[in-house]
């Protein structure tokens, strides 16, 4: 066994340097014949440990690899992409999308690509010890989060996953970015016979993990809301929200309202508001990839630098996120937020922080509810930002100022901009929370709102 693990991590170790992608990059710009022409190349190792029932089950290792072209003959545009990572599919692949481009029909709305060179920050988004981990290290950490549980009814499942990643983007007009980045996630749910806790954890370097403090904490939420009330009716009451919570609403506000195209195709709540209060004064929502606690890449799709953009400013729309296309339509310019699927988006959110500690946020509310996590979460109107999920991994009954109680889970149906209307309070520290919508985004540990509306519940 030890000598298949060693195996692997010497096969991790021979991923391709950036100077050969930068190099591979440059030949297919040599090769092609078109009037514009991209590169984009990512090259990704990722390995994980299993974990459930308090016991690693399972690790895996994944390498991928992806060269696209896009080329423009005019107004018409071939993209084609390969996983082989040679010269002569290089040069097979440049062919191919310069054949698709011949074929396709001309888009009068497509940008010019983006004129280089740009200035990129400096910044280090790669760490050793990270990418190098092995099984072995991996699984010592897991192990040491097991001894959390105390007490035997609680068993402890989730991954540590940890990996690397080299991005290359070039074109014949002077564009030539790079990066390489390392990333490590820690997810642990404790879960016993009638509660769970989770904590959720992403960082470059995986030495900035705690994994005994994420645990620890897990399970002491799983440990408090066991047995729990079902006896409180839906409703509308005060909540108190953990950042899963936050994260979950501004990442759906994002992708029905801050992309150029849904502004562009009157598909956007902004659209009509722009300088005009959307929510309470308290929110402020940017998108800051300048922001190194976000783990984005400094530069998009098109390797254009990614820029920090105002969203909400005190409760005021102030403006949306654009690629070249969308900006070009818009009378704008790119905001460094191609995604490479036609739908500029914000990855690095960050929503400014308030004053408060979420103990006194706790302590401000005579009767209330509060909210560990949001789960299976799904738009219910994209115009009126209503979205609908359940309640999960702790929900406390809040009796004057305090968690008194576990309470079975409930059924949600809020309209997000209504819920930031309503805030009363958000805690001074921000911490990053994962998202499947993007890299993730920076909120308040905590946030107490008014009036949220619980439209069903559970008998679990």
């Amino acid at each position: 066994m030890a000598e298949v693990l060693e195996k692997q991590f010497t096969t991790k170790k021979l991923m391709q340097r950036q100077d050969e992608l930068v190099t591979l990059a440059r030949h297919a710009l040599q090769s092609s014949e078109a009037d514009q022409t991209q590169v984009n190349i990512i090259t990704s190792d990722s390995a994980l440990t299993r974990f459930a029932n308090s016991e690693i089950h399972q690790n895996t290792y994944e390498r991928e690899a992806s060269l696209a072209i896009t080329v423009r003959l005019g107004q018409r545009e071939g993209r084609v992409s390969t996983n082989v990572l040679t010269h002569e599919s290089v040069a097979a692949t440049v062919a191919r999308a310069v054949a698709a481009a011949r074929i396709s029909q001309p888009n009068p709305d497509l940008a010019e690509l983006p004129s280089g060179p740009f200035d990129y920050p400096f910044r280090v988004d790669y760490h050793e010890a990270t990418a190098a981990c092995t099984p072995e290290e991996r699984a010592d950490m897991v192990i040491k989060g097991f001894a959390a549980g105390e007490d035997e009814e609680f068993r402890a499942s989730g991954i540590l996953r940890t990996g690397q990643l080299n991005c290359v983007v070039a074109n014949n007009l002077g564009v030539e970015a790079a990066v390489h980045s390392s990333s490590a996630r820690y997810q642990v749910v404790w879960g016993g016979a009638n509660s769970s806790g989770k904590s959720d954890v992403q960082v470059r370097n995986i030495r900035d993990i705690d994994i005994e403090e994420h645990s620890t904490r897990a399970y002491a939420v799983a440990k408090k809301s066991q047995n729990p009330r079902n006896d409180i009716e839906p409703g509308r009451y005060t909540v108190v929200l953990g950042p899963n919570c936050i994260s979950t609403m501004l990442g759906f506000l994002a992708g029905l309202g801050f992309s150029g195209r849904r502004y562009n195709d009157g598909a956007s709540f902004m659209c009509g508001n722009l300088g005009q209060p959307v929510t309470g004064a308290q929110i402020t929502i940017t998108d800051d990839p300048l922001d190194e606690r976000t783990l984005s890449l400094p530069f998009d799709n098109a390797g254009v630098p990614r820029q920090r953009v105002v969203l909400i400013e005190s409760g005021v729309a102030r403006g949306v996120v654009h690629d070249a296309n969308t900006a070009k339509k818009a009378g704008t310019v790119s905001t460094g937020h191609d995604t490479g699927m036609r739908y500029p988006a914000p990855r690095s959110l960050v929503l400014s922080p308030g004053i408060e500690e979420t103990a006194d946020l706790i302590s401000g509310v005579e009767r209330g509810i509060f909210v560990s996590n949001f789960h299976y979460t799904n738009v219910v109107d994209p115009m009126a930002t209503v979205i609908t999920g359940m309640t999960r991994d702790g929900t406390f009954l809040i009796e004057d100022g305090k968690l008194t109680s576990g309470l079975t889970n409930f059924r949600f149906t809020q309209n997000v901009l209504e819920a930031f209307a309503n805030v009363t309070g958000m805690g001074s520290e921000l911490v990053f929370m994962p998202a499947f919508w993007g890299s993730g985004a920076l909120v308040p540990e905590a946030m107490r709102i008014d009036n949220f509306n619980f439209s069903g519940k559970t008998d679990f």
